[in-house]
């Protein structure tokens, strides 16, 4: 697998509505983590508080259905998601 030093995607929480909502944010948090480790292979991902932020309003249990994100390669198998800005 090629490893890719910087990248946009858009991650679609369809997953995360399913089940209960009290659990909708963890399972968007690690939904992002799990979707960065399979398309780079990365260890380690490290989100930024502001994508956090942009995910829920009440962190608990409304959460936005779609996010677009940046991931930034900043050390070796470890990424930085951020939020990503539409130029």
């Amino acid at each position: 697998m090629k490893e890719k030093d910087y990248f946009e995607m858009v991650i679609n929480f369809r997953r995360a509505f399913m089940g209960r909502r009290n659990v909708r944010f963890r399972r968007a948090l690690r939904i992002i983590r799990e979707t960065i480790k399979r398309h780079t292979g990365a260890t380690r991902v490290i989100l930024d508080p502001v994508l956090v932020d942009a995910i829920s309003t009440n962190k608990k249990d409304k959460i936005v259905r779609r996010i677009r994100v940046a991931a930034k390669k900043i050390g070796e198998k470890t990424y930085l998601v951020q939020l990503a800005v539409k130029a």
